[in-house]
């Protein structure tokens, strides 16, 4: 299912300013709810929930689901609160794959780093008629100017992918919780 495109004008970032509003949002991405439950999860009084919901009612980002002869009223996103909401789950997404791939290149990159060395250092040990017998194993001064820079560039990718998928979980658990 693809997510709906959401734009956001100064009105809806006035409402979203709110940080009791977006935990809302939050909440009722997860499904639908009621003042009483929300005010619960959020452990604010249901007066400030049900105030909070007429402001995002009125930007058009939650709707209110009234059944005839129920007395229970509950509240769900709209499609435009569900692309508020949904475009940043989407963003981790993004930046647990990209953490991934710079996780990838950091491990090829020391892969490559690590057979350059071992080229080169088995190169220098190997003995005048291995080298005539090998000549593909000598190494070239590029290899050995290359290597540093790989090794470096191997660290750097690794930091980013860590870096980036502990800010997924990190994210993740807040959500969750």
């Amino acid at each position: 299912m693809e997510e709906p495109v959401t734009i956001v004008d100064r009105e809806v970032l006035k409402v979203l300013s709110a940080d009791t509003r977006m935990d809302i949002l939050k909440e009722l991405s997860q499904g639908d709810r009621t003042p009483s439950d929300l005010g619960k999860r959020l452990k604010k009084s249901d007066a400030t929930v049900v105030e909070h919901l007429e402001v995002l009612i009125k930007a058009g980002l939650v709707k209110k689901i009234e059944q005839p002869g129920k007395k229970w009223i509950f509240y769900t996103l709209t499609e435009r609160g569900e692309g508020i909401v949904s475009s940043k789950s989407r963003r981790l997404v993004i930046i647990l794959g990209t953490s991934l791939l710079s996780g990838a290149i950091g491990l090829g990159a020391f892969g490559k780093y690590a057979l350059d060395q071992s080229m080169f250092y088995g190169a220098q040990s190997m003995t005048a008629a291995e080298k005539i017998a090998f000549p593909a194993t000598q190494v070239t001064g590029i290899v050995t100017a290359q290597a540093p820079w790989l090794f470096y560039a191997s660290i750097i990718f690794t930091i980013i992918a860590v870096a980036g998928i502990s800010f997924y979980f990190y994210q993740k658990s807040r959500s969750v919780v």
